[in-house]
């Protein structure tokens, strides 16, 4: 009976071992309240292995974390590209979930709510209890979760390499971070809730958010940008495309708007009746942007054409891909916009891309991920 109890329980223990839950929904007591997160560990995850980092705050939501943890499809991408993604949960008021963003119209800003202290005593934790490579935390978020993201970049800006944030705008002034951090933000036409030319929400809060230029101009001005506003692709039928660079601390800003979608994340699940655009998926692009940044101002690289030894050309291309200075032994994967391999092979110029649709692709030559524009 001993040795078939002794067996039971080893087996236990290896079961619980090779499949552990990847989900773990946990709690720390920060100024004065229990405050909530579920960490999404990915497939294969191992403690020996260092794992980038993107914590993602919903919107004001009674759901809290389940809104965007469906709505984005993180802990899928998460699965697929190896990093750890941690939902943060925003204080319970009236049965709803928001965060303390600044002049904005959340209880937890009429609270006053800590959540810079919450966001900093988590990230202690995470880095107390999980193999993370502390030079690379990322922050995205979705509405309230947002303007939440802008916040943190301007008061704990040597916490995170770069943020993303969805449907959000700058409410916390004035914007003066320690080191120009790099932004991909996206946004709609169609968003009536924060609208992208700005004005008064549609709703009950009646809010007023500025124009999204107006905060882009105020934040690349402060990054002394030389680059202000280039459009690399603009179609009335899809999306434009901007970027902000030759910023100071190598940051770039970049702008993803729909002319479809609503108020929603863009390539993901919709909330109700709120329509989604299908023109870009938000998730897949913040990714391959996350990945060029560390916390230092040096880039990473692995996003980039970094090796001056091949060339790419022409750029926006047409029907062909042209290739300079290839050794012959490259492999050549062209992504869409959605993440989705569209060719594959070695022969690149030799292929005819006519038939592909206009907008964003992604092309991995071995290691490197270069973007392209199909006009």
């Amino acid at each position: 009976m001993k040795k078939t109890s002794l067996l039971i329980i080893l087996n236990f223990i290896i079961l619980k071992t090779t499949f552990a839950q990847t989900n773990i929904y946990d709690s720390i007591y920060v100024d004065g309240r229990w405050r909530t997160f579920l960490t999404h560990l990915p497939t294969g995850y191992n403690n020996s292995n260092q794992y980038p980092l993107v914590l993602a705050f919903h919107g004001g939501s009674p759901l809290g974390y389940q809104s965007i943890q469906y709505q984005s499809g993180l802990s899928e991408k998460a699965d697929t590209s190896s990093f750890i993604v941690v939902y943060p949960e925003g204080t319970k008021v009236a049965g709803n979930r928001t965060w303390n963003a600044g002049g904005c119209c959340a209880p937890a800003t009429a609270l006053n709510i800590d959540d810079i202290g919450f966001v900093n005593s988590l990230l202690n934790t995470l880095f107390s209890t999980k193999p993370i490579d502390t030079t690379r935390v990322y922050a995205t978020g979705f509405s309230n979760g947002a303007l939440l993201c802008y916040r943190l970049a301007n008061q704990l800006t040597n916490r995170f390499a770069a943020i993303a944030p969805v449907a959000g705008d700058l409410m916390y002034y004035p914007w003066n971070p320690s080191r120009s951090i790099p932004i991909i933000s996206f946004h709609s036409y169609q968003d009536q809730n924060v609208k992208y030319f700005g004005g008064v929400t549609v709703g009950s809060t009646g809010t007023y958010f500025p124009p999204q230029d107006s905060i882009f101009k105020i934040i690349s001005a402060n990054y002394s940008c030389d680059i202000v506003k280039d459009t690399l692709f603009h179609n009335t039928n899809q999306y434009d495309h901007f970027k902000y660079s030759n910023c100071s601390c190598n940051a770039i800003i970049e702008q993803y708007v729909s002319y479809d979608g609503e108020h929603s994340w863009p390539g993901g699940l919709s909330s109700g009746n709120v329509k989604v655009s299908d023109q870009f998926s938000a998730t897949y692009l913040m990714w391959q942007f996350f990945q060029n940044y560390t916390t230092s101002c040096i880039t990473t690289g692995i996003n980039e054409n970094t090796e001056k030894n091949i060339m790419l050309f022409p750029n926006p291309f047409t029907n062909t891909i042209n290739v300079k200075n290839m050794t012959g032994k490259e492999q050549f994967t062209l992504y869409n916009y959605f993440g989705q391999i569209v060719w594959s092979g070695k022969s690149i110029e030799k292929q005819d891309f006519s038939e592909l649709t206009y907008g964003l692709y992604f092309l991995k030559v071995d290691n490197r991920t270069i973007k392209l524009v199909k006009q």
